[in-house]
């Protein structure tokens, strides 16, 4: 018996006030990205595959397997279509 829940995962673009993030987030099958930023009890998204940028230019600051982003520092979350790449 298995108790694993089935997630997908999702290709995003994450701004904060510094930082552009690119990266993957795993969210329950079904789900939507706004109900995953809306559960209260979490204040962090995990990000996994993350890029992360300046937001004054494209410079590439650092790769990691592994990120945590607050919720509180998001201003912007883009669920990129990657069917079109």
């Amino acid at each position: 018996m298995s108790l694993r829940i089935p997630k997908e995962r999702k290709q995003v673009l994450i701004y904060t006030k510094n930082h552009r993030i690119e990266g993957e987030i795993y969210l329950v099958a079904d789900s939507k990205v706004a109900d995953e930023l809306n559960v209260r009890a979490r204040e962090f998204i995990a990000v996994t595959n993350a890029q992360i940028y300046s937001t004054h230019g494209d410079t590439l600051l650092h790769t990691s397997d592994f990120v945590t982003v607050s919720k509180h520092a998001i201003e912007v979350l883009i669920e990129q279509d990657v069917s079109a790449e």
